[in-house]
């Protein structure tokens, strides 16, 4: 990403969550996840909280935290991914394909 590029701070996207009707825990236990999973994302890498909020919100990953992705777009935080995926297609989700 380029230099100076910001995503969105963590109280826009807790507040655009809130706005469509759910919280953050519920949007974790929603999808299989422990109910903190989410909140976790807000502040450090975690991989399928991130791709569940981004989901939800209807934006790319990459656009709500920029600084989690390496200028090639590859993320920069491999043991996260491998270690947080959720069920089958997740990975396709980071990616805009239909899961």
């Amino acid at each position: 990403m380029p230099k100076g590029l910001k995503g969105w701070h963590r109280e826009e996207i807790k507040a655009a969550i809130r706005m469509r009707g759910k919280t953050l825990e519920q949007l974790s236990e929603d999808n299989g996840l422990d109910k903190r999973s989410c909140s976790v994302a807000l502040i450090r890498p975690y991989w399928a909280a991130e791709m569940v909020i981004a989901e939800f919100l209807g934006v790319s990953p990459r656009q709500l935290w920029p600084q989690r992705y390496d200028p090639d777009l590859t993320y920069r935080h491999p043991k996260s991914k491998n270690h947080h995926t959720r069920r089958a297609g997740l990975r396709n989700v980071e990616e805009g394909v239909a899961a």
